[in-house]
């Protein structure tokens, strides 16, 4: 994919220096459509093999609920009031939008018998040993640290497992609307969280 963007960004360059209505600029701009055509052939392949092997090991798949489009706004701000690190928001939304969440999702709702979306509100700061939320357990991307209890993980695990406690309470208050019981279900669990390219 990084050899395919490379390809694109020089594509688009090539592209915006040709005269307009020349013939040269419609070759140009059949040659970064087929790229981009290919980038989002592979984008689907992957959310395809992905979201099939998620289904194939289990009948019940639990997401993240990520506002995708709020993660992707822009941060320039205004011209009286311009935003700050701008550069690395633009870097953070180019790979969330890379990665399409939002279609892996779609694709899993048709694969799998049961998607459970799970509220993200603080996954990645509640410390799935002893329950206490506090934003300053998350210390950065990657490491987690309990100021409570001590517990340290992989932040990603942690907020893991959070969403896999929330999908089995929802699991169970569907089983008891339904008179089914959990532990047969249980066993046919898989989990999916966002994806860390």
């Amino acid at each position: 994919m990084k050899r395919l963007d490379a390809q694109a960004r020089r594509l688009q360059r090539r592209l915006s220096r040709r005269r307009k209505g020349s013939k040269r600029r419609e070759k140009a701009k059949r040659h970064l459509a087929k790229v981009r055509r290919k980038i989002a052939n592979k984008r689907q392949n992957w959310h395809h093999h992905v979201s099939r092997k998620l289904a194939g090991k289990a009948g019940t798949v639990a997401v993240e609920g990520l506002n995708v489009k709020g993660m992707t706004r822009s941060a320039k701000g205004t011209a009286e009031e311009p935003g700050t690190m701008v550069a690395q928001k633009a870097g953070t939304n180019r790979v969330i939008l890379d990665t399409g969440w939002t279609a892996l999702k779609g694709m899993l709702e048709y694969k799998a018998a049961n998607v459970i979306v799970v509220p993200a509100m603080n996954t990645s700061r509640k410390c799935h040993e002893c329950g206490a939320v506090e934003a300053a357990n998350r210390r950065t991307r990657d490491d987690f640290g309990c100021l409570a209890c001590g517990h340290a993980a992989h932040a990603d695990l942690n907020a893991a497992k959070n969403i896999r406690d929330r999908a089995l309470e929802r699991l169970a208050a569907m089983n008891e609307t339904s008179g089914a019981g959990v532990s047969a279900r249980r066993e046919a669990f898989a989990l999916a969280t966002s994806y860390d390219p």
